[in-house]
């Protein structure tokens, strides 16, 4: 008889005893499988998130928090900085180019983010139907949020002071829907876009006009400051040079730089102001001097969203490390318990033994028939804790704003090192008992029937 046919018969025999095994196995197993998989979407999700920011500029605070408010949009901001500021970090030699973020409401829990449309070039956007916001107070949908809203082209609804879904509403500056964008699988996703001065006129900060005469004054006085400093331009234009050629600045250098780009100031609440500023570098230099000169001369920090991540990576991958632990102590000790159902069953099943000897069975079979049962449950524990994870992943990914399902439904190289590893445990478990039924002495059995 089929060795593999013969052990899954003596398997069907214990039914209970059978599934239990497999449950315990495939409960260990798909705790990994589910951590596997949550790591790497996470890893993904950051990833494309990114999207090749360099830098983050925003008011002084927690670094971790600027990046997950600005970037990830998962906290709350760490305040406002005044535009001219973050006008004269455009301007500096080493930026190729920023995105201002201005936050502040939302709608349904839905970020309303006013910025401009690279934003949405950055993460490769496109419209899946109507037309790109130009006028203040009209609004691109991102896919997730125009799906869970209900909100389509040419609807008009009106935001919620904050980031909680409830709150003040503004209902005298309603926002007019022209477009939905197609689904990315990044942020961009669950983010309402506005221009930036959908955020001032909501708020009451987009002051253009300046009727008191101090504003003159003080215009007035910064050309007059701006003159002053004439004598400077010599030693600034070899600054420059240097700034465009890579080259390191003194401290002296560095100071007077600072001050020809323009002394970055605390400002008042009559400015315009957005809540932080997207940096891409034009030169890798800027990785070294730009944050420095941010974070050291001005007002504002400057936060790097790849070290952030790494760190909050980190503390995440302490936590799963831990729980990854515990899942292959739950694998452990459902292989012992393999091991412990085989050694019951053939003591139960010692004459059934007998027989298959005495009608010709070898030592050799009786060996591998308990081997191939202990691989058999373990298996079907790999098996049952894909279909685990995968049904798991649906349910998650039907009421989950990040999670793909496509990547649920791929099959990852370590689910694979696990089945491996699943064989190991199922051939270790019955290893015993199948050593116990080779060197049994069937003329001992056969006496004893």
């Amino acid at each position: 008889m089929n060795i593999i046919k013969l052990a899954f018969a003596q398997l069907s025999g214990k039914p209970l005893q059978s599934l239990l095994s497999i449950a315990l196995f495939a409960l260990g197993l798909s705790v990994v499988s589910a951590l596997l998989h949550f790591e790497r979407q996470t890893q993904l999700q950051f990833h494309n998130n990114l999207a090749g920011i360099d830098l983050v500029v925003g008011a002084k605070g927690s670094p971790m928090q600027l990046i997950l408010s600005s970037v990830l949009h998962a906290d709350n901001p760490t305040g406002n900085i005044p535009l001219h500021e973050a006008e004269k970090i455009s301007r500096n030699p080493m930026v190729r180019a920023t995105i201002p973020i201005a936050l502040g409401d939302n709608y349904l829990g839905y970020r309303i983010v006013g910025t401009s449309l690279d934003y949405a070039a950055l993460y490769d956007a496109e419209l899946q139907n109507g037309d790109w916001y130009q006028l203040s107070m009209e609004v691109v949908m991102g896919a997730v949020a125009a799906q869970r809203t209900g909100q389509k082209t040419g609807d008009v609804f009106t935001g919620v002071h904050g980031f909680m879904e409830h709150g003040h509403s503004h209902d005298d500056h309603p926002y007019t829907v022209t477009g939905v964008l197609k689904p990315t699988g990044t942020i961009i996703d669950r983010l309402i876009l506005t221009p930036v001065e959908s955020v001032w006129e909501v708020h009451e900060h987009n002051h253009d006009e300046c009727e008191d005469p101090h504003c003159e004054h003080h215009h007035e006085h910064g050309h007059g400051h701006h003159h002053e400093h004439d004598e400077e331009k010599d030693e600034m234009a070899i600054i420059l040079g240097k700034v465009e050629n890579q080259k390191e600045l003194s401290a002296r250098e560095l100071n007077l730089y600072n001050q020809h780009m323009g002394e970055l100031s605390i400002a008042t609440d009559s400015e315009q102001k957005i809540t932080s500023l997207l940096v891409f570098y034009n030169t890798p230099m800027a990785a070294v001097m730009l944050p420095r000169m941010i974070n050291d001369n001005t007002s504002m920090q400057a936060a790097s969203p790849a070290i952030e991540l790494n760190r909050l990576m980190g503390l995440l991958g302490f936590g799963m490390d831990v729980i990854r632990g515990l899942a292959w102590i739950i694998t452990l000790f459902s292989g012992i318990n393999i091991m412990i159902l085989l050694w019951s069953s053939l003591s139960r099943e010692v004459h059934e033994l007998a027989l298959l000897r005495s009608l010709g069975t070898s030592r050799t079979k009786a060996f591998m028939l308990l081997l191939t049962e202990g691989t058999m449950l373990a298996t079907c524990g790999w098996i049952v804790s894909m279909l685990i994870t995968r049904i798991t992943g649906i349910i998650v990914a039907a009421n989950s704003d990040w999670l793909a399902l496509s990547a649920m439904q791929t099959i990852l190289p370590e689910e694979m090192l696990m089945l491996i590893y699943a064989i190991l445990v199922g051939i270790t478990a019955a290893l015993l008992p199948a050593i116990k039924a080779y060197r049994t002495d069937i003329h001992y059995l056969l006496q004893k029937l």
